[in-house]
């Protein structure tokens, strides 16, 4: 590699030096946000479904991709927390990817096992085809639209992936590189993304782990899921699962 010339060595430092305290800048402008707040709590519902169940009743391989997913629910708010907006949001879809595939790969051993070798690949449709489509959540489906909800979030964050769409995009006209935006619009319209997707994601769960959920039992986890699921789908795991989240 060649050499860095001067010039490029002293503006590096200066963007290292300055980094820090532009991103302490924007966290201190929305710390206290009560969308950030109601995102922290949701991030805590992962959390428990992961310590309290997931790691539990799930094979090691499968259970991988929801800790994967936490932590991919934990980048979106980190990002967000600053306003890098297209991070956050890349991370929620990817937190999408990794649920769906926890729930698949908790069915499907053997294609685990060639994954993890290198051999196997299922293409995100699929795993939204086969989420929507389980037996275990027909009820539930039919009720909340699993497919078109699924779909439907994951093309608009595939949008911000891309930036194919120009609401998604970070920089302007003017061609200046930006990172991070202290928007309160904008932190709005992530934490809308990040309601649906995390909603939408652990009711799935939610239904297929229903046997460790119904009744009274895991009265702390379902009282952390008040805080990840929409009253739609407190009602559907109800009626069709039998499992009370508190409200």
């Amino acid at each position: 590699m060649a050499k860095l010339g001067e010039d490029l060595q002293h503006n590096y430092s200066q963007f290292s030096k300055n980094l820090p305290s532009a991103i302490e800048k924007n966290v201190k402008a929305f710390r206290g946000n009560d969308k950030l707040l109601d995102s922290y709590a949701r991030i805590a519902a992962i959390n428990a479904m992961k310590r309290d169940l997931v790691e539990h009743h799930l094979p090691q391989g499968a259970a991988h991709f929801f800790y994967e997913a936490h932590n991919d629910a934990l980048l979106s708010h980190v990002n967000a927390s600053f306003g890098s907006w297209r991070p956050a949001l890349q991370s929620l879809r990817s937190f999408m990817e990794n649920t769906m595939s926890a729930i698949f790969y908790m069915d499907h051993p053997v294609e685990l096992q060639k994954w993890a070798e290198g051999q196997y690949y299922i293409a995100p449709r699929d795993l939204r085809e086969y989420v929507a489509d389980h037996p275990q959540l027909r009820g539930l489906s039919q009720e909340l639209d699993l497919k078109a909800g699924l779909d439907n979030e994951y093309a608009t964050l595939s949008k911000a992936v891309h930036a194919s769409n120009s609401l998604f995009r970070m920089t302007s006209e003017d061609a200046k590189t930006k990172f991070a935006d202290v928007d309160v619009a904008e932190l709005g319209k992530w934490a809308a993304r990040e309601r649906a997707a995390v909603n939408i994601c652990m009711v799935a769960l939610t239904g297929l782990m229903k046997e460790h959920l119904d009744g009274a039992k895991q009265a702390a986890l379902r009282s952390a899921l008040s805080h990840a699921l929409l009253g739609s789908s407190v009602s559907a795991l109800k009626k069709h699962c039998d499992v009370s989240i508190p409200t």
